[in-house]
């Protein structure tokens, strides 16, 4: 892969967190028979398959008219076109060009039968030139006078590549791009070169980086794992989900913290269809303990919300320490001592990051004051981190005060 990552900006500059939604990419070898398939890189291929055993006529390193033209009618396709499968054809050496002379080279027996690293690697150069190259070759652009479109298949690509497995309008690609070209917000980057959107959609789709579903536009696994590689280097993490078959209940977990609402819930639902309810309910428990607020308060969600719960699941949750809060808040006649309520209290904010709800106005102070006491006391790893949050945020300047009190106890 090209070590300048040109497809992903500084991800400091973007205001990007550090770590991204997991993605989830088949293997090695599926991507590669994916990659073999690419139509586009077909037609690559065949620039460089007319060329064998052909006597044509190069000067200064391009080809001639006349076999220009042959060429064109062999392939079916229009000058422009030609010309850009042509320099790909060079970059990715299928095609050996001279001052005057153009033959087959011998990295065209990388594609397509070369290893899965190989046929790989020619796709992801084959991807770059795309997003970065391909928009001089529609109509007569100049890149000496025209706006500088180089950033537009980034940019859309960019977009994308967040959106994760909901996709994008296909309209919305347009303004994506746009925004990646605009310098000057009182000129429209489109009004010299126009659009370039649709071709770089089409050339894309050709290659086999997006596919569209009912103008809804997608990155293929290929392009997830091309864009991926680019963003790990640069340092972000980005996680990779295993096949649904494989995920544990730790996996399902982890997960929700990061994906959207949707694609958690199809994750979710996905992976309790392999199981038993009683059996998903238990695995969900048993990961939870291990988890941090968010993973308990999620986990309990997915019981809830799938009827998952039965009294003796909850019962025997009542023996685990990180899970007794929870269980006695779905037991009838159970209620939460004053340590358990400011055990949940602790992992809403922990896990939402939510303070001014934290304690309702009605709420004596007196009750405040009490699950303060008890929440330095306790064993949460994040019962200090939280007290400190509360100090610090919570508009009412008494609830403040006690947590600050309260958060100088915890013991390190």
């Amino acid at each position: 892969m090209d070590d300048e990552f040109l497809l992903v900006p500084d991800p400091a500059e973007l205001g990007l967190p550090d770590e991204l939604p997991p993605i989830r990419v088949p293997d090695f070898a599926t991507l590669a028979s994916q990659a073999r398939g690419s139509a586009f890189l077909t037609k690559v291929h065949q620039v460089a398959t007319w060329l064998d055993g052909r006597e044509v006529v190069v000067e200064d390193f391009e080809l001639s008219a006349a076999d220009t033209a042959a060429a064109t009618a062999a392939l079916g396709c229009s000058d422009n076109e030609f010309e850009m499968l042509w320099e790909l054809a060079e970059d990715l050496d299928f095609i050996e060009v001279t001052d005057d002379e153009a033959r087959p080279a011998e990295g065209l027996e990388e594609w397509p039968d070369g290893s899965d690293d190989d046929v790989v690697e020619v796709w992801d150069v084959a991807f770059e030139f795309v997003l970065t190259e391909s928009v001089w070759y529609d109509g007569d652009l100049d890149p000496e006078t025209d706006p500088d479109l180089g950033p537009a298949g980034p940019a859309m690509m960019f977009g994308l590549f967040l959106a994760g497995g909901n996709g994008l309008p296909r309209n919305e690609l347009s303004e994506l791009v746009r925004a990646g070209l605009t310098e000057k917000p009182d000129k429209d980057p489109f009004e010299t070169a126009g659009d370039p959107t649709p071709a770089l959609l089409g050339r894309l789709r050709e290659l086999g980086a997006v596919e569209i579903v009912e103008d809804t536009v997608k990155l293929t696994p290929l392009a997830l794992w091309g864009m991926r590689e680019r963003y790990v280097a640069l340092g972000v993490d980005i996680g990779v989900l295993p096949p649904v078959e494989q995920m544990t209940a730790a996996d399902v977990l982890a997960a929700g913290a990061l994906l959207s609402d949707e694609e958690s819930a199809a994750e979710s639902q996905a992976w309790l269809t392999l199981r038993a309810p009683e059996q998903a309910a238990r695995e969900l428990i048993s990961a939870a303990v291990l988890g941090d607020a968010f993973e308990r308060m999620y986990a309990v969600h997915l019981i809830r919300s799938n009827d998952l719960g039965t009294e003796s699941l909850w019962r025997s949750a009542m023996d685990l320490p990180e899970m007794r809060p929870y269980a006695k808040t779905e037991l009838a006649g159970e209620e939460p001592d004053i340590a358990e309520a400011a055990w949940l209290l602790t992992d809403v904010v922990a896990a939402t990051g939510e303070v001014e709800n934290a304690f309702p106005p009605e709420v004596p102070h007196e009750l405040v004051q009490d699950m303060f006491d008890a929440m330095w006391r306790l064993p949460h790893p994040e019962a200090g981190e939280v007290l400190t949050m509360i100090g610090a945020e919570h508009p009412d300047k008494k609830i403040a005060k006690a947590a600050r009190k309260a958060a100088f106890k915890v013991q390190p």
